[in-house]
């Protein structure tokens, strides 16, 4: 029947599914839920023979101009754990299977240029072979800032 999901998706894999381009968007939400803004979201990613790590630039389009690059780097343990590391948010940065969702909790400023470091948690979801569903949510000293709702695409 069209429409209707024919296999089970395994859970997210970010060696995998980064690796070459994707393309997406996202709405960025305050504490109480109100849209703040919205942003294309694309990323371009390729495994690096050294360590069998995918290093990938992920690039934010937000409507108003703006745009945040975050450049990543993510190795997958023997024991299924991830290792990551981002230019702002530093090394140490451990991923993990909540189910099939893959999950990052990490600090990074907001900022190139320094300040708060809030939390961000970071789950990602695999709901077809080409799309991942990202959901963020941000603490700052344990308060909800905001969150984001965003999905991921593959293009190659």
């Amino acid at each position: 029947m069209d429409g209707e999901i024919s296999h089970q998706t395994g859970p997210f894999r970010p060696e995998v599914f980064f690796v070459g381009r994707t393309e997406g968007w996202g709405l960025a939400r305050g504490p109480t839920g109100r849209t703040l803004r919205r942003c294309r979201i694309v990323t371009d990613g390729a495994i690096a023979d050294a360590y069998r790590a995918i290093h990938f630039d992920e690039t934010f389009h937000w409507e108003d101009g703006e745009q945040d690059l975050w450049r990543w780097a993510m190795t997958r343990g023997l024991d299924g754990r991830y290792a990551a590391a981002e230019v702002l948010a530093g090394a140490g940065i451990q991923g993990r299977y909540e189910g099939p969702d893959y999950v990052l909790s990490f600090r990074r400023p907001l900022r190139a240029e320094g300040g708060p470091r809030p939390r961000f948690v970071t789950r990602f979801t695999q709901i077809s072979p080409a799309v991942a569903l990202k959901s963020v949510k941000i603490y700052l000293f344990g308060l909800p800032l905001g969150g984001m709702t965003a999905f991921h695409k593959r293009v190659d």
